[in-house]
């Protein structure tokens, strides 16, 4: 009876354990808001067998499991110091983690083996995160960039924003959504006001040739927008509007659900520009109206050895060109309406494992319409003109296998990259034209010791219609050491004349371009240093930058006058471009994130006027960002002054003198606050504080130009804004 009744208790007393266990859950909060930490790891270790099981907080913080026996818990999660600690059945478990100041790095892919932080990346790549493009109000590329380090854009009204990088102008720089090249260059430039950042999930720069990697078009450097991806919540929604005084009006939304291995990311937005010009001048605008509406559409599998991504998207454009109304009675006018249209559709394979093979392949298409039309005021009637239609295409199809041997750190990366461009049109003289670009590149990645790795790579190609030579790179990354990281290479590149410089007439009321079929491929080389210095404490952590880089291009195609008035496209025999920039990064536990930066450019070119000299164009750029803690409000201050840059005239001679477009300072301030659990963001602020709008060029240097000075568009004046955003994510999926 008495070992009946040892039995009963016994388990009774494991019934109660089981139970008390089940009623006692651990729980993970901040040590010191007291806050709820969801979504920490949990490593359970049980004492007696030495098994480990591994658990998940939920929104609450709470991580569900039984505790019989002792166990140890490791508790980690990004911010918090590890907590490690033993508990036994009975404990009522609460675990407080201890915030930790630390430096976190993104992700980035752009020319990486694998995705790796950018300390860890051979290339000095610049992460502009999510957080910045929402601190920022960015809503296209052209916005981000305006106050970034080594950055210059320009403006056109027809055409549209533009840009530089490291004295080199866009066409030298290669732009990609998800690493696949955005078509339709006009008078060399793509239109940054064109690429929205509605999906973007960060933007990554690499300054210098990247022709190895990415071929033609990569002299400067390369910009990759990296999307958003919907890989962990089984669903997810965003909606956001924004309103400027300026007359824009934005709307856009995502919607993403994942069931099982199946991912869905749909996208939709459409923006409005009522247009600006900074004096009156009847129906004349210096920056035009616009509407924009894009849509994008993602499908992924993702199986245990496979991934497949599908991507489709379009966009639309249509800007209004009006005319200034004609003599005698002024009630009719000639008006210019630019459609352009780009549709992008992507197919993507990658395997897993240390070894893998990746694949992108996508077709892309551009059709830009100008439509001329006779508009009459007084009887509200409209008669069509004429039609002129410009058609790029492109197929790109791009394949990497990727080979690591870890024993002795090597790793192999090699592949082949097919680019296929056809262009027609009236302004390409209604005949197709096209041009073939196949390579072959390999790089090695070696690291003889811990802090030293190396990198050499090379690519061989063939062009259709140059002979396109041997271009190498290799690169040195030493560090960290005494927190002391030095990045160093050189690179050569090549570019082969585009379809536009080499056929295309680029012919309207404010251009006049005539493309050349004698011009010669650009070669370059490129030599660059970056020196990172870190310190950091319990409670900041602080980046000293000092970089520096020197490019030689050989044969550069640039635009010059002719006799007629108009432009054509030549080849200047070299062209050099040399910059330095020393930057400062100060985060601190507090809530203060600030950037300082100051640089200096200076180009110089084979002409007359300049006589080898370098022409230097210094440059300031600060970023002050604070967090109130525990109010979820973020105050941001965006500064940039933009020295001097030199500007090349011809005068009625026709020898080349020099101007310069004076310098001027950009100041933007935003406030963002969080409701309802932060899935409700409102942000409000002013952009160009200074009211600027046209900057002047003035006379020449030498006093053979006639000094009359001129005035190019910068940005569209003193405005203010309004974003709201809400977001809504649903539970994790279970691993």
């Amino acid at each position: 009876m008495n070992k009946k009744l040892l039995t009963i208790v016994f388990v009774l007393c494991a019934i109660v354990s089981q139970l008390h266990g089940q009623d006692d859950p651990v729980r993970v909060i901040d040590h010191n808001t007291g806050k709820a930490v969801p979504f920490a790891h949990l490593k359970v270790t049980n004492l007696q067998t030495n098994y480990a099981k591994y658990y998940v907080t939920d929104t609450a913080g709470i991580a569900h499991f039984t505790i019989n026996h002792p166990v140890v818990v490791l508790v980690s999660y990004v911010g918090y110091k590890n907590y490690s600690d033993t508990l036994l059945p009975k404990n009522k478990a609460i675990i407080r983690l201890i915030p930790e100041i630390m430096s976190i790095d993104e992700l980035v892919v752009t020319a990486q083996y694998t995705p790796v932080s950018a300390d860890k990346s051979l290339y000095k790549v610049k992460v502009i995160n999510n957080m910045q493009i929402q601190k920022k109000a960015a809503y296209d590329l052209a916005g981000l960039l305006r106050t970034q380090m080594n950055i210059r854009l320009s403006q056109d009204g027809a055409i549209g924003t533009g840009m530089s990088m490291q004295g080199l102008s866009g066409e030298n720089v290669k732009i990609l959504i998800n690493g696949v090249p955005v078509i339709g260059r006009l008078n060399g430039v793509i239109d940054l006001s064109q690429i929205n950042l509605q999906q973007a999930q960060q933007v990554e720069l690499i300054e210098g040739p990247m022709s190895v990697i990415y071929g033609s078009n990569a002299l400067a450097g390369v910009i990759n927008i990296i999307s958003r991806e919907n890989t962990d919540e089984k669903f997810n929604l965003n909606i956001n509007s924004y309103f400027e005084t300026v007359g824009v009006y934005n709307f856009d939304a995502l919607a993403g659900y994942r069931r099982g291995k199946h991912s869905f990311v749909v996208t939709a937005g459409r923006n409005f520009f009522d247009g600006f010009s900074s004096t009156s001048s009847g129906r004349v605008m210096e920056w035009k109206p616009k509407r924009q509406v894009n849509a994008d559409v993602d499908y992924g599998i993702y199986l245990s050895k496979l991934n497949i991504k599908a991507h489709l998207s379009h966009f639309d454009e249509l800007l209004q060109s009006k005319g200034d109304l004609l003599p005698p009675y002024f009630e009719k006018a000639f008006d210019n309406y630019f459609q352009t249209k780009r549709t992008t559709g992507k197919l993507s394979f990658a395997t897993k494992g240390s070894n893998f093979f990746t694949s992108d392949n996508s077709v892309s298409l551009y059709d830009r319409t100008r439509t001329l039309w006779y508009n009459n005021l007084s009887l509200l009637e409209k008669t069509h003109i004429e039609d002129d239609v410009t058609r790029f295409k492109a197929l790109l199809s791009r394949s990497i296998y990727t080979y690591k041997y870890d024993p002795f750190d090597i790793g192999l990366q090699t592949g082949y990259d097919l680019n296929v461009e056809w262009a027609d049109g009236q302004r390409i003289g209604n005949e197709t034209k096209n041009i073939t670009d196949l390579a072959l590149f390999m790089s090695v990645q070696y690291k003889p010791v811990s802090y030293l790795s190396l990198q050499p790579g090379v690519r061989a190609a063939y062009n259709s219609r140059y002979k396109s030579p041997v271009v190498y790179a290799f690169h040195l990354k030493a560090g960290p050491f005494k927190n002391f990281l030095l990045r160093t290479s050189y690179s050569s590149g090549f570019r082969s004349p585009s379809l536009k410089e080499l056929y295309m007439n680029f012919v309207d009321v404010n251009h006049n371009i005539i493309g050349n079929t004698e011009l010669k491929a650009e070669t370059s080389g490129n030599v660059q240093l970056a020196v990172t210095k870190k310190v950091s404490s319990h409670k900041f952590i602080a980046d000293f930058e000092f970089n520096l880089f020197a490019n030689n291009i050989n044969n550069i195609i640039t635009l010059a006058e002719m006799p007629d008035k108009s432009y054509t496209y030549v080849n200047l025999d070299i062209y050099k471009t040399r910059g330095y920039n020393l930057k400062f990064h100060l985060f601190m536990k507090a809530g203060l994130d600030a950037t300082i930066g100051y640089g200096m450019i200076g180009n110089s070119g084979n002409t007359e006027a300049t006589d080898h000299q370098y022409i230097w164009s210094p440059e300031v750029t600060s970023e002050v960002s604070y967090n109130i803690p525990g109010n979820n409000i973020v105050l941001s201050a965006f500064y940039k002054y933009t020295g001097e840059v030199p500007k090349f005239l011809v005068d009625e001679s026709g020898d080349v003198t020099t101007s310069k477009i004076k310098d001027y300072h950009t100041l933007d301030v935003s406030l963002t606050k969080k409701f309802l659990n932060d899935h409700f963001t409102i942000g409000i602020g002013g952009k160009n504080l200074f009211d600027i709008t046209n900057i002047t060029t003035g006379a020449s240097q030498d006093g053979i130009h006639d000094g009359s000075a001129s005035s190019i568009p910068i940005a569209w004046g003193r405005t203010a804004f309004i974003k709201l955003s809400y977001d809504l994510r649903g539970n994790k999926r279970p691993k």
